[in-house]
């Protein structure tokens, strides 16, 4: 009976025995083995938001000048407006006035009086000289000639400088191949000029068979030359005072966006150039972002929301190349849009954020980005296989695995191989290396997945 006792107590504390010995080996393991978080790829397309800055831009614009006539010039009086405003038709953008208008005013008065006093002086000296039908053909005929003459110089000078920068050559007949509207249009003004001329020299051969006296012929070009200054003189100050009435008040042509401002109050202006310059009517502008720093392929059509929890969205209206050769993406800007950053000239010096959505066409593997490790172009993942056997069902021995990226954002990266069948380490609490046991973090209700249990 007391063999009986003695042998079931044996058992009972060899029982004990093996569980303390499994429990405190599998404490060992569990506080020597590595602990590492596991990661499932997943098959998808990468998607990237980009942020972008964004400034107004007017790629359809129409310049309004102000034509000045040879030794005119405006002084900028004051400028009402600013790039980005919207502008209404017969708006006034810039009041102006005629740079040193008295002394000009005086100087075309004096000549008017000077040529005026000569013209009187000439008829009184030349009362009884007759002009006869002949003696006025001649006349009209030798200046008719020498108008002729320079209108032809001028005509041809115009068609060569266009053969020039088309670089062509003059043909006999026709037209060059190759050669642009306006240049036709050249070659037409100067064959006009050119047969004008011939007419005229045809007029001058005809009256120069009728000898003319001296003093009619000097009469004649006396009388015509202050005829001449007479009418410039008058022309001058009929020019002066319509610009001076004009200027006062120059005004937007049609309602729009003011895209530009090429003057500012104090500027001397001198016709060359473009006083501003709107956008057509009822056209909007367009936010351009500077895709300098943007390694993604932009094109037309990929979506752009504001970067904001408005939920207003655009999209990529056009692509292009600026002066300084960086590349750039146009965002439609709808009235939805100038609305919720306020106006357009609110923005045209700060600019404003857009988020580009850029979506890869393939689908490949996905992975967190915390899960790839290496740099370019060395990366590689490591690799967590089950343990098999009757004490290591939970434990997973690593494997470093290359992988070839091909793209990365922020959150994701985009690989070429398939990894949807394997599970990933990472988030060690030391370092592994290929060949080690590591244990899966264990999670308790109580933490948030930082902590092991």
């Amino acid at each position: 009976m007391n063999l009986k006792k003695f042998a079931i107590r044996g058992i009972v504390f060899l029982a004990i025995f093996v569980a303390l010995c499994m429990f405190f080996s599998g404490t060992v393991r569990t506080i020597t083995t590595p602990k590492v978080r596991l990661f499932t790829p997943k098959r998808g397309k990468l998607e990237e938001r980009i942020k972008l800055t964004c400034k107004p831009a007017f790629p359809d614009v129409e310049p309004v000048s102000f034509p000045l006539s040879e030794g005119f010039t405006l002084s900028i009086v004051k400028v009402n407006s600013r790039a980005g405003y919207t502008v209404k038709a017969g708006e006034v953008i810039v009041e102006a006035k005629v740079a040193d208008y008295d002394a000009k005013y005086k100087q075309y008065q004096q000549d008017y009086d000077t040529a005026a006093a000569q013209l009187l002086s000439i008829e009184n000296k030349n009362r009884k000289t007759r002009i006869n039908q002949r003696d006025q053909a001649y006349a009209d005929a030798y200046y008719g000639v020498q108008k002729a003459r320079h209108d032809a110089v001028d005509k041809e000078l115009e068609m060569d400088s266009q053969l020039a920068r088309e670089k062509l050559e003059r043909t006999e007949t026709g037209y060059p191949e190759g050669a642009s509207d306006e240049l036709k249009k050249l070659i037409d003004n100067w064959h006009e000029a050119t047969e004008a001329l011939s007419k005229a020299q045809e007029a001058m051969d005809a009256a120069s068979r009728y000898n003319i006296d001296e003093t009619v012929w000097s009469y004649i070009t006396e009388r015509r030359e202050q005829q001449e200054k007479l009418e410039e003189a008058e022309k001058g100050l009929r020019t002066l005072v319509s610009l001076r009435d004009s200027a006062k008040a120059i005004t937007a042509p049609h309602d729009g966006y003011l895209a530009e401002l090429k003057v500012n109050a104090g500027d001397t202006y001198d016709g060359s150039q473009p006083l501003f310059s709107v956008t057509p009517e009822d056209a909007l502008p367009v936010l351009r972002a500077d895709l300098s720093n943007v390694e993604r392929t932009v094109t037309e059509g990929m979506s752009v929301s504001m970067d904001s929890d408005s939920g207003i969205t655009s999209k990529v209206v056009g692509i292009g190349t600026d002066s300084e050769n960086k590349k750039y993406a146009d965002i439609e800007m709808t009235k939805q849009l100038i609305n919720a950053v306020g106006s357009v000239y609110s923005i045209m010096d700060a600019g404003t954020s857009m988020v580009l959505v850029y979506n890869a066409r393939e689908t490949t593997t996905l992975l967190d980005t915390n899960v790839v490790r290496g740099s370019k172009p060395d990366y590689y993942v490591l690799i967590a296989k089950r343990n098999e056997g009757a004490f290591a069902g939970d434990t997973y021995k690593i494997e470093e695995r290359k992988i070839k990226v091909l793209a990365m954002t922020s959150e994701k990266v985009s690989v070429q191989d398939d990894l949807s069948a394997y599970i990933i380490a990472y988030g060690e609490d030391r370092n592994i290396r290929a060949g080690d046991s590591v244990m899966e973090y264990v999670q308790s209700d109580s933490d948030d997945g930082d902590s092991e249990a």
